[in-house]
Formats: structure tokens, sequence, C-alpha cells
């Protein structure tokens, strides 16, 4: 709960717009206001890009342009020609293009300055007398939807809000913000500085504390905490999901079934979406199409989860889970000839009811939870398995960390787009580990001359003291060939040290090339940021001598993590740990 929370509100943008700008509609020539143009501009900048060719993507857009010029029936985009709007825009680019290398410093530099103005004015509050960073403070302008996947707004223009759309987040003792803001509300249980509501989706946009802020990492610990309980208490919720499955009563017979489903699956809970939403499901709003049962006791499930991704796993069912979803798909089933329809699986169930038969067995526990243990746990097995030492090299940690990574964004289905120039940077890997196995190779030439050398060097010296004829010649030649075997020696020891320096770098840009390769079409960074206790890296990395919060995570994690480094006890457990479990018993 906070006392206090004092800050200057949001930085609102404003668009750069010409002075004129006219387009031919329709065969005649309009002049367009300021928010036309700002339209057309974005359209112009699409050019050129796959975007423009989407049939959806092109009709929405058209549609809200038609609409912001007051014409009935909605244009196609060939009735308008943009060719002053995209004159504009190649004009810009083309001006930045000719910038010198001076010029593009010196422009850098006045950005620079200007963003470190605005985070001077908005990027701070004041909460409970602690100055810290605010996260977004800069309101998203207006621009075209772009969505994921085959969203159906894809193309749609979303209004950027405006002072008078932003309700502050402020403590009575604050003073107002100069500005024209919509209103002041003081919730003390909340970490959000400015709210408002996006006008194409209709919900609610925040802009949040930092998750620097020691109120901010409080409750993240809290979360990892709470998948902690779970962790212990993972064989009761199990046994309560599972007397649930042969439950009389049909609801909770349902219910227990998609709990389940979450369990074994690593699902979210997926409530029903709107219509004007992607369809993307989770467990409750599964649907018959998504489940093939087959003779063999598998079942296999396939959908597109969150951000349209495709959601495809087999796994072998209890025959209660098997007998449940059976009955579920009979009932949901459409009649007749259709073979898809709207109907779910658990109808009329959605995250309250799963979260209400869960809470039963462990209080406040939620589905959400399930996700963070089971990722966490992945990669604490992951790291046991690898069997890293404190005398590995530093690169076999990192690899050991980052499969370990790789191994929560598959249970997760943290799928992503293979990157679009993957056989060009393939290429260019292959040729600098070729390079590298090259320079291995050299120097293992090199360190076998050297020794070749000096073995020749002691022969050499060998057949020219026994043939001396005084001890006096031999004793100088052993003095002579002594001097030159020790730089032939330091000779062999420099190439062995460049043979292993190269051997190193040989092995580390190899083990980068793995990791590379493994995780292309994964994306390891939701996993590492909302799902993997970081307290699990951070101990296996002081076990290992290996700063994982420093080495692994990026620069915006190590701040938001920074909490993880407690001071641990001999018990192995942490003080934020024990806080935690003492703040339990008490309630």
């Amino acid at each position: 709960m906070l006392k206090q929370l004092v800050h200057n509100g949001i930085m609102v943008t404003q668009p750069q717009l010409p002075s004129h700008l006219e387009l031919t509609i329709r065969g005649e020539r309009r002049e367009l206001s300021p928010k036309q143009m700002e339209m057309a501009l974005a359209w112009a900048k699409k050019q050129g890009t796959p975007y423009v060719g989407d049939s959806t993507f092109a009709r929405n857009f058209m549609r809200d342009f038609s609409a912001a010029l007051d014409i009935a029936p909605p244009l196609k985009v060939d009735e308008v020609d943009f060719g002053s709007a995209l004159a504009i825009v190649q004009t810009e680019r083309a001006a930045r293009e000719r910038l010198t290398k001076e010029e593009r410093k010196a422009l850098a530099a006045q950005r620079k300055a200007k963003r470190e103005e605005i985070k001077e004015q908005y990027g701070y509050a004041i909460v409970d007398g602690e100055r810290v960073e605010v996260a977004n403070y800069v309101a998203e302008p207006s621009s075209i939807f772009m969505g994921r996947g085959k969203h159906p707004l894809r193309g749609k223009w979303k209004e950027g809000p405006r002072q008078s759309d932003v309700t502050l987040n402020l403590s009575p003792d604050a003073p107002h913000p100069p500005g024209d803001w919509a209103k002041r509300v003081w919730q003390p249980e909340s970490f959000w500085v400015a709210r408002w509501k996006d006008k194409l989706s209709g919900k609610l946009k925040y802009v949040w504390l930092s998750d620097s802020a020691s109120v901010k990492q409080e409750r993240e610990a809290a979360k990892f905490d709470q998948a902690v309980e779970l962790g212990e208490n993972l064989a009761q919720v199990r046994a309560h999901i599972e007397q649930g499955l042969d439950d009389p009563d049909a609801k909770r017979r349902t219910v227990a079934t998609a709990c389940y489903l979450i369990d074994a699956l690593c699902l979210r809970v997926g409530d029903e979406k709107g219509d004007d939403e992607a369809d993307t499901v989770g467990a409750t709003t599964l649907r018959p199409e998504h489940v093939t049962l087959h003779p063999d006791g598998t079942a296999e499930f396939k959908f597109l989860g969150k951000d349209s991704v495709l959601w495809h796993k087999k796994i072998t069912l209890p025959p209660v889970v098997r007998r449940n979803l059976e009955e579920l798909v009979q009932k949901a089933r459409p009649s007749g000839n259709s073979k898809r329809n709207k109907a779910q699986l658990f109808p009329g169930i959605g995250s309250s009811d799963v979260n209400a038969y869960l809470s039963e067995v462990l209080p406040v526990l939620t589905a959400k939870v399930f996700r963070t243990h089971h990722a966490t746990q992945a990669v604490r097995d992951s790291l046991l398995a690898l069997e890293v030492e404190a005398s590995d090299p530093e690169y076999k940690k990192w690899a050991a960390a980052s499969q370990a990574n790789l191994e929560a964004a598959r249970l997760c289905n943290h799928y992503k787009k293979a990157p679009a120039k993957w056989k060009e940077r393939r290429q260019r890997a292959n040729e600098r580990l070729e390079k590298q196995r090259e320079r291995v190779a050299l120097r293992r030439d090199q360190v076998r001359e050297a020794k070749d050398a000096l073995a020749e060097l002691r022969r050499e010296g060998r057949e020219k003291r026994k043939a001396a004829k005084t001890k006096a010649q031999r004793d100088r030649l052993r003095v002579s060939y002594a001097k030159k075997i020790e730089r032939a020696k330091k000779k062999v020891e420099t190439a062995e040290s460049r043979l292993a320096r190269a051997r190193v770098a040989r092995d580390k840009a190899k083990t980068k090339d793995t990791i590379a390769v493994k995780k292309r079409t994964w994306n390891l960074g939701t996993s590492l940021k909302s799902y993997i206790d970081p307290r699990v890296f951070y101990e296996w990395g002081e076990q290992v001598d290996y700063d994982v919060l420093e080495r692994y995570y990026p620069k915006a994690l190590r701040s938001k993590f920074a909490w993880a480094r407690g001071q641990e006890r001999a018990d192995g457990s942490t003080e934020r740990q024990d806080e935690a479990s003492s703040q339990r018993q008490t309630n």
C-alpha cells in the first residue's frame, strides 16, 4: 500500500506534420486535416511492405480513413492517389540518407539530449519519499494497428491518447501537474501512474512504476514465492484435482479436467475473447477441433495460443481424464455436416472457476502460477543435468544458462518465426567458425614447428659438444646452447599459449553457434522475464562461480530482478523467502 505518489504526469506526443497536404480522392483533389494527414503519411510509410498487400489490413485501414474523411461508401485503395504523401515520406528518407557521418552524430546527440530532458520531467516519481523511475512514461502515438498473426483488427487506425483522455494516480499531497488531464484519483493499492482507455480495443492502458522500484520488487518476489509454495504443496494440489476428475457434480468434474490440462500441458487459462480479437484459445476455451483423441490412448492438442502462436502437443492421458474429454467433446460437437463451430469443451468455465477450485486446497493459488512453477522447475532440472563445474570456462556456463532458458521457453510454447535472413546469418556464422578452425590449425602448426626447432637445437648442441676436443670448448657450447634452448622453450610456451587461446575462441564460437541454432524459433526473453524464478539462476551461479544476473540477464532485467540477490541462509533459503514464509504463517 503506497503512502505517497508524486509525479508530473506522462509525455503525450504530438506528430510533426507538413503545413499542407492534398490527395486526389475519387478523381477530386482534397486538402487534408491534421488527423487525415497523419493517417495518409502512416499508410505511405507502409508502401513496399507485405502489409499493404494484406486484404484485411488494407480494407480495415481504408474504412477508418474513409470515416476520417467523412466519405461513404468506404474507399478502396485504388480510389486514392497517395502520391503526395509518398513523396513527402521519400523526401524525408532521402534527406536522412544524404546526412554525413558528423551530421548523423550531431542529430543523435540532439535526440539524446531531448530524451534526457523528457525523462527528467516525466521519467521519475516520488514514492513514499523515494525517487524512483517510471517505466513507460511516453504515451504511444497514433498509428496503424499491426496486430499479431491474423488479428481481425490489423490495419485499423489506433488513435493515441490526448491529455484530456489520461487519468493520473496521485496522492493527496501531490501538486497537480500542469495540463488538461482527464482527472486525478488516489489508488494507494495500485502501482500505476497514469491510465487511459484505448480507443481501438476499449481496454485500459497503464503507465507503471519501473520494475526497479522497491514496491514493485516486493510484488515481483511475492509472485515467485507463490510458485515456490505451489512446488511445496504440488502433491496435495494434484490430489485435489484427481479427486475432482471423478466428482459426481458435472461442473466440478469439468473444472477439474481443465485444471488437469493446465497442469499437465502448462496451458494458459484462456478466458473467452471478444469477436473483435484474434481467435486464440487456452485451456477453458478449447473447442472440439482442437483436440484429437487417438485410439492408442494419446491426446493431440493443436490450436493457436496467445499472439496467434501455434500450440501443438501430444500426451498420454489417464483413463478418467480421457473419459471426461470424450464426454465434453461429444457434448460440444456440432450436429449435422458442420465440422466447426464455436461450442467450447468447457462451456461456462473461466479463470474465476478454475482459481476458486484451486484455492480450495491452497489459498490464493491461481492457474497462472502453474506456468511459473513448471518453467522454473524446467530450468532447475536442466541446470542440474548439465553438471557444470566452477572450473569450467565462462562460455560453458553461459551455454548452460541459455539451454535451461530454452527448456522453459519450449515448455511455455514461446515460439517465434525464424529470423528473416537466417540463411545469410548461418553463412556468416559458418565463415567465422571456419576462420576459428583455420586459426587453431595455424597455431597447432606453429607449436609443432617450435617444438621441432627446440628438438633440433638440443640435438645439434649434443653433437657439437660430443665433437668438441677440450672440456673448455664443451663448457662454452653448453652455456651457449643453454641460452638458445631457453629462448626456444619460451617460443614453445608462447605458441602453446596462442593455441590454447585459439581453441577457447573456437569452442566459444562453436558453443554460441550451437545455442543460436537451437533457439532460432524460440523466444527466450518472455520466459526469462515472466516465468523463471531468478533465484534459481542466481543460486546456481553462486555454486559454479558465475554471476548469472550480471553476465546472462539483459540490463533491463538485471534491474527488475535486483531483489534476487538476497542474503542466503545456511539452509539455502533467502531472507526474502523466510519473510514470505513468516508472513503466510502470520496470515
